[in-house]
């Protein structure tokens, strides 16, 4: 199949809707998590994860600099047939996952309980949160790995094959998460593992497409070599999905923290819940973009600008389309959200309810948001996608504590979709720029 030539409605179906199983099977890596930990531990164990997650995510903001930087920018440099420079992306790629991993490892082992304590962590919710991030930071080279390589591999040609990983990878996390949580009663150290060692076996299949010889992409020596051109070209048009999952962690740290500052732990737990829930959207929303990426790539490289724009258009419909039926189902039925992560609780019920009700109508404009800046940096608009992710970084740190001094916890959950409704304003203006 063409990406030049054939119906984009086609290529849009073949990429994206693998690509989206296969951002909701890796969405199973933390909701299992979630449902396990709730059931089994409670509510302390649900604050503890929230917690500790934002900040173990850094290595899942480090993979998607490097895979989709390179992922971006391989597709570009197959549209213009230069094939060899393509190769050398793909092997320094891995050469900087190696490298940043081993750097994070040894830092987030260093300083994530004091990172908990600045959050307002203590007691026994402290002492799980920190052997949660001892083992997420033990083992990150394999969420670094898996994340920067499912997206290459993908780029490569082969969503069907990154959905069928990613498939294996999550049932095998559910049986983890069952052996180290509930018959080796490991609490969130067993949740920090059987996560981890999950991305090992997906990240090991999907370097051995890499390794192989069925691929022009093929690493070796010599492409591991790294190029400070390539390194930084790579982490230019790869710097917004660093700011992306920045965002997500800084976000959760923010509500967590102002949460703890306005409120106590219930309202973590009940935040908690509300994450897990937009996180089964906002996985969807990722799959589309990334779906469309070597789709609006290599037109871009090819000088296909009408394709790209088309592309771009579709996706943005699509996204708009699955939010309002998803923010439809959560107004309508938000207690079923309670129950599936943590069963009958009457305490923790009424407030998740709440937060939800005031925090899920900014869910159309998260999704806009993503797709948009994926577009800007998959067409080499490296400056507007980073301005858009870092505006969001800044803009939301001022909003939660604003919004939480003026107004306590109803301020906190209102936060994100202000600042998400102001940012996609600018963003459609800068679309109409060019």
């Amino acid at each position: 199949m063409s990406l030049k030539n054939d119906s984009l409605i086609r290529l849009f179906i073949r990429y994206t809707l693998p690509t989206i199983a296969a951002m909701l099977i890796t969405g199973i890596y933390v909701a299992i998590d979630g449902m396990f930990i709730g059931h089994y531990i409670g509510e302390d164990g649900l604050a503890g994860i929230m917690l500790g997650y934002p900040v173990g995510s850094v290595l899942y903001a480090l993979g998607a600099l490097i895979g989709m930087g390179a992922s971006a920018l391989v597709s570009i440099k197959l549209g213009e047939n230069k094939t060899q420079q393509a190769k050398r992306i793909v092997g320094n790629a891995f050469s900087l996952c190696l490298i940043i991993s081993l750097i994070t490892s040894i830092l987030g082992m260093a300083f994530s309980e004091s990172i908990l304590i600045w959050l307002g962590a203590k007691g026994k919710i402290l002492e799980m949160g920190r052997d949660y991030l001892f083992w997420y930071f033990a083992l990150g080279t394999f969420a670094i790995i898996s994340l920067a390589f499912s997206s290459l591999l993908r780029n490569d040609g082969q969503p069907n094959r990154v959905t069928a990983i990613m498939i294996f990878g999550g049932i095998l996390n559910i049986v983890l998460d069952w052996l180290f949580i509930v018959v080796l009663p490991w609490a969130l150290t067993g949740a920090a593992i059987a996560t981890m060692l999950s991305q090992l076996v997906t990240a090991l299949l999907c370097l051995q497409h890499f390794f192989s010889a069925k691929t022009e992409l093929r690493i070796t020596r010599q492409s591991m070599a790294l190029h400070w051109d390539t390194v930084c070209q790579i982490c230019k048009l790869g710097f917004s999905s660093l700011l992306m999952y920045l965002y997500l962690s800084v976000v959760l740290t923010l509500h967590n923290k102002a949460f703890l500052w306005v409120g106590n732990a219930i309202h973590v737990a009940a935040y908690s819940i509300v994450s897990y829930t937009e996180a089964f959207f906002y996985l969807i929303f990722e799959g589309i973009a990334l779906g469309i990426q070597p789709i609006t790539s290599y037109n871009t490289g090819a000088g296909e600008y009408h394709r790209v724009r088309q592309t771009r258009n579709l996706a943005f419909a699509v996204t708009l389309l699955i939010a309002l039926l998803g923010v439809s189902m959560i107004y309508s039925f938000p207690e079923w959200m309670v129950y599936l992560f943590a069963g009958h609780n009457p305490s923790l019920e009424p407030v998740t309810v709440q937060g939800a009700q005031l925090y899920f109508w900014g869910l159309p404009m998260e999704g806009l948001l993503l797709v948009g800046a994926t577009y800007f940096q998959s067409v080499n608009r490296g400056k507007e996608a980073a301005m858009l992710s870092g505006g969001k970084l800044v803009l939301i740190t001022l909003f939660i504590f604003s919004l939480a001094h003026f107004f306590g916890i109803q301020g906190v959950w209102l936060a994100l979709p202000i600042c998400s409704s102001a940012l996609t304003l600018w963003m459609f203006h800068r679309l109409r720029k060019k």
